[in-house]
């Protein structure tokens, strides 16, 4: 498999796309990473692990170089909505997202974070200014902070609307026929578990 096979197979992903999206990737891919000259105030590193095969910028533009022929490598929209490069060494394929490219040649990570994230929450945004270092528990705290990531009744998997969050605390009665724990969990087809940690605040806590 060449770059140019690679590159097909992810740029593949691109159709899944609302049509907005779709048209800004594309424009994003033709105008700013086709271009065969450095732009103003653009440096070069080497990218980790592959020293004088591959640098890439500060402003997240990579360029390959091979048999002394410096290219510059389109990149692909990758699952789930991040710009990846194929890089080779040793003629091994390997996908890699280039934010963290960046990252690892221009953002000291003196306590080993294991994360990237985007600052201004946007994925194709891959400037070393607007990426940081973070663990696990800070990547997902910036995905909720930043609208990225839902909780509670916006979740995608979420089971009630925060209407019927408000409607059972509001009514339930323990113990009562009607409106206890066991009754509201036949109604809305949960468990008891569920009624339960609702009414007492441990599920739903954004829900007032």
């Amino acid at each position: 498999m060449n770059h140019e096979q690679a590159e097909k197979i992810l740029r593949a992903s691109v159709k899944d796309l609302s049509e907005p999206l779709k048209s800004a990737v594309e424009f994003t891919l033709e105008k700013f990473y086709t271009s065969n000259e450095d732009l103003p105030n653009e440096e070069w590193r080497d990218v980790l692990g592959y020293e004088g095969l591959y640098k890439v910028s500060n402003l997240g533009r990579v360029k390959s170089f091979f048999k002394g022929i410096e290219k510059f490598r389109k990149p692909v929209l990758a699952r789930p909505g991040y710009f990846s490069v194929v890089l080779y060494k040793n003629n091994i394929p390997q996908s890699a997202r280039i934010h963290v490219l960046v990252a690892q040649a221009f953002i000291p990570n003196p306590e080993n974070k294991a994360y990237v994230n985007h600052i201004d929450g946007n994925k194709l945004n891959n400037r070393a200014d607007n990426l940081e270092w973070v663990t696990p528990s800070e990547n997902l705290r910036h995905a909720y902070d930043t609208g990225l990531q839902k909780s509670g009744c916006e979740h995608p998997s979420a089971k009630f609307t925060e209407e019927q969050i408000k409607y059972i605390r509001n009514i339930c009665i323990p113990d009562d026929l009607e409106f206890g724990i066991s009754a509201l969990a036949r109604k809305f087809n949960v468990s008891l578990a569920t009624i339960s940690r609702i009414v007492k605040y441990k599920r739903y806590k954004n829900v007032t």
